[in-house]
């Protein structure tokens, strides 16, 4: 069983060189149902190793096929590590990619470049397998490195689009700042364990003593390593500050905004902090760190959504935000709990795109909300599929986010520190946030009357659209019951903290009496009263309401910010240019220089007279000033 693994990158890269390169004789249709086909095949085989991993409790798989590297007790191999961990994300993400590849037939069928946009998310997924399989650090980076660089491709696939060049150019170079302090913390966790293999750092871990390390700033040295770390997972998973590039990667094509949001390039993040928790539970500065960041991103960017008109960036904020919910709980060493988050809301996001895909075909590519209404007749399958999306992101009880998210609050409020109950109900108060900005997509986009123009032209898309958003709705109720498998068994190379329950009744029980079950119903009546009965009030006038609005519907001011910090660079490196080095360096120093020698020999020239008596005089005056100095210093 373990030799399936190779296949499965092997059948992806085939995947992308079929249809990319596949000549004119092959059509559209054929070359993504090829795609389809091999990327179904992996995931086929991710779910066999997966049984055969569950199946062989405490089974590891741990192998280095190809050494790359290998210079002074340096190596650095291509290969895999498989645990529990690695197996169900591997089945998420070939999951998720192959609803996708599906959905896409239909949805890119009128697109000249179809062939192109299937070779790059078979390279996308690719990508995110090699990191996901990885069993160390390099490998790890090659597949972060590879699924930045596909992300621009695709954000900016159509590239005629002056704003979606400006969207993929925004990804790549917020990720370009993480990535630099991700390098650099590699570099640190190498000097630290000097290799680049989990397994080696992990076993190390219990012999090394870390207080012999040296400390900077005050902080040890393992939190400056972690740190580094978690500034790439910030810009990768877009966590305040560096979230600003996620919404407009909205310019990419809709399933590509499912496959990114959804299991692929925002959770590569959170699963490298997964990956190499046992470093971070070293790391106590760090991971509070990690826990204001979640925590703050959850909550601030789930409100920019309240007042976002777009639909898809309505859902691209709302992945902020939850991953912000994963995040935090990292940042109280539930590892398992996130990841339970992340693998629930693999499937009710994409289910939400995908469905946002299925409104804006039928809409001819209409993304405004305030321009909708009254859909759920028309659109009775994408209606259906939405509503199972919102209750599952709003933790309704009996779907899939009602355990994951339920279970980060609980663990959250049971940690028993300050921070850690700040953290609490700042994740309460997006739970609210939560439910009212999905809701009144919703209501504005399926209820009511339509606001569009003529309705009769809108109708249900075809099977091979709708067909993935049937598979998701299954995926998305479902998937919360496998609850048992995250919360009670470790997933993890390394044992790492679990919650447990007597069994799934008495925490759906307790779940229902939650406070986060009275945000639920607080976030409804809000909702409903705002945005279906057009509740109007007199609040929102006053003038420090409308200024709030207005600061939140400007994001922060975290692009004004950035705009402003490059414009800052820019003129302090253009003084530096300016003024140390063309008006000192290069003025007084490089030529400078040359000049002042030149100078000198002008005026000994002038003194080389050829005349005799001159240069006699010239001895003669010399020796008087020797001699002097030396009665000087004798007497």
């Amino acid at each position: 069983m373990e030799s399936l693994v190779v296949y499965i990158p092997l059948l992806l890269i085939l995947s992308s060189l079929i249809t990319g390169l596949s000549s004119k004789s092959l059509n559209n249709f054929y070359s993504g149902i090829i795609g389809t086909f091999l990327v179904f095949i992996a995931l086929i085989l991710s779910v066999l190793i997966l049984f055969d991993i569950y199946s062989h409790q405490g089974n590891i798989y741990y192998d280095n096929f190809y050494d790359w590297i290998s210079i002074n007790g340096l190596n650095i191999g291509i290969g895999y590590l498989i645990d529990k961990f690695s197996s169900i994300m591997l089945v998420v993400v070939l999951s998720i990619s192959s609803v996708v590849h599906l959905y896409s037939i239909g949805y890119m069928k009128e697109e000249k470049d179809f062939k192109r946009f299937f070779s790059y998310i078979a390279l996308f997924t690719f990508s995110m397998i090699l990191l996901v399989l990885s069993n160390n650090l390099i490998q790890l980076f090659i597949g972060w490195e590879g699924v930045g660089l596909v992300s621009y491709l695709l954000i900016g696939f159509f590239y005629k689009k002056q704003s979606a060049i400006k969207a993929n150019l925004k990804a790549f170079l917020i990720n370009r700042i993480g990535d630099m302090f991700f390098i650099l913390g590699i570099a640190m966790v190498y000097a630290a364990f000097d290799s680049f293999d989990y397994k080696t750092i992990f076993v190390n871990l219990g012999t090394m003593n870390i207080s012999n390390l040296d400390t900077y700033f005050g902080l040890e040295y393992i939190d400056f390593a972690c740190l580094f770390l978690f500034f790439g997972a910030m810009a990768k998973s877009a966590q305040i500050p560096l979230h600003v590039w996620l919404p407009d990667s909205m310019e990419g094509p809709t399933p590509i905004s499912a496959l990114i949001h959804a299991a692929t390039m925002v959770t590569a993040g959170i699963f490298m902090v997964a990956r190499l928790s046992p470093i971070y539970e070293l790391a106590l500065f760090t991971t509070d760190f990690i826990l204001i960041i979640g925590a703050s991103t959850a909550l601030f960017i789930g409100i920019i959504a309240v007042f976002e008109n777009d639909i898809k960036k309505v859902i691209a904020y709302s992945t902020i935000s939850q991953l912000g919910y994963m995040v935090a709980a990292l940042g109280i060493n539930a590892y398992t709990v996130s990841f339970f988050h992340l693998y629930t809301h693999a499937f009710f996001k994409a289910l939400l795109f995908l469905c946002a895909g299925s409104v804006i075909m039928s809409l001819h590519h209409n993304q405004d909300i305030r321009k909708m209404g009254g859909l759920r007749s028309k659109l009775p399958i994408t209606y259906f599929s939405f509503l199972i999306g919102t209750l599952c992101i709003i933790g309704f009880p009996f779907t899939s986010g009602f355990f994951s998210k339920d279970l980060i609050l609980e663990v959250m409020l049971y940690e028993n520190s300050t921070i850690s109950f700040i953290a609490y109900i700042m994740l309460l108060l997006g739970a609210l946030v939560t439910t009212i900005y999905s809701l009144r997509l919703l209501f504005l986009v399926f209820y009511d009357e339509y606001r569009g123009g003529d309705i009769n032209s809108i109708s249900e898309q075809s099977k091979v659209i709708t067909a993935p958003l049937v598979i998701l709705s299954i995926l998305s109720i479902l998937s919360g019951y496998l609850i048992k498998i995250f919360i009670e068994l470790p997933i993890f190379m390394y044992q790492a903290k679990a919650v447990y329950y007597e069994n799934i009744i008495a925490f759906i029980k307790h779940g229902i009496l939650s406070p986060a079950s009275v945000t639920l119903i607080l976030g409804f009546f809000i909702a409903k009263k705002l945005y279906k009965d057009n509740y109007k009030t007199k609040f929102i006038d006053k003038k420090f309401v409308i200024n709030i609005i207005s600061i939140i519907k400007s994001k922060y001011k975290f692009d004004e910010f950035f705009i402003a910090l490059s414009n800052s660079l820019k003129y302090f490196s253009s003084f530096v240019s300016k003024k140390l080095d063309l008006g000192f360096i290069d003025s007084s120093i490089v030529n400078g220089l040359p000049k002042k020698i030149n100078d000198v020999s002008l005026l000994l020239r002038s003194v080389s007279s050829g005349y005799l008596y001159h240069y006699a005089f010239s001895i003669v005056f010399s020796l008087v000033i020797i001699f002097g100095i030396i009665l000087m210093r004798v007497l």
